[in-house]
């Protein structure tokens, strides 16, 4: 049998952590954008480096998002 309470508290930390994972990675690339032009890099220049860039840093912050969550 599951523990109902246990559960919802779970899944409240997992959609709260979510959130702020989302609002953290928006901002980076919104501080990125603004100081690199980054979306010009990428789309207009066609620059992979810039892409990869951009990606390796969203996927650090949900990375270490999911740790303290886990943890």
């Amino acid at each position: 049998m599951i523990d109902f309470d246990r559960f919802i508290t779970g899944l409240g930390n997992v959609v709260l952590w979510s959130i702020v994972a989302f609002i953290l990675a928006v901002a980076l690339f919104e501080v990125l954008n603004r100081r690199y032009k980054l979306i010009s890099e990428i789309f207009e220049e066609n620059s992979v480096a810039a892409g990869i860039f951009a990606g390796a840093f969203v996927l650090g912050i949900f990375y270490t998002v999911t740790q303290i969550v886990i943890n």
